[in-house]
């Protein structure tokens, strides 16, 4: 069965990624580091999934859109330009744009954050050698 687009959800993940990011500044233990880049790791393959799901969504409707202009071009005899064709095809697909691209910016975010924590781990565990091997 195929995974449904849950857009609400991909919103409030890139909404708590926003809010949380205020933690991450703060000095916090090696645990904690572990813990959220297990939680981030699990909305990610999440994030994946609507990515995929949106972007099939965006192309079925992309061509959807083509078909209907240009069926409504041939019944009434019209020629459209490229750049009418293109505007015409981005107004009549917007939302599903929009999706596409909320999901493909959460899971960028997604990305950089676990990266960032990953490197605050490294550093906190660098950290800790250095203190135990001065002790």
């Amino acid at each position: 069965m195929k995974p449904a687009l849950q857009i609400q959800r991909v919103e409030d993940c890139q909404e708590y990624l926003e809010t949380v990011a205020e933690q991450y500044t703060a000095m916090q233990s090696i645990a904690w580091y572990i813990d959220q880049i297990g939680v981030l790791v699990k909305s990610f393959a999440f994030i994946n999934t609507q990515v995929a799901v949106s972007k099939e969504i965006l192309l079925r409707n992309k061509k959807e859109a083509y078909n209907v202009m240009m069926l409504s071009a041939k019944t009434n005899n019209l020629i459209m330009s490229l750049s009418l064709a293109k505007d015409y095809i981005a107004a009549a697909i917007s939302e599903h744009q929009y999706n596409f691209d909320m999901c493909d910016r959460c899971r960028s975010t997604l990305d950089l954050t676990i990266e960032a924590l990953r490197s605050c781990l490294s550093a906190l565990k660098a950290e800790y050698s250095v203190t135990r091997q001065t002790v």
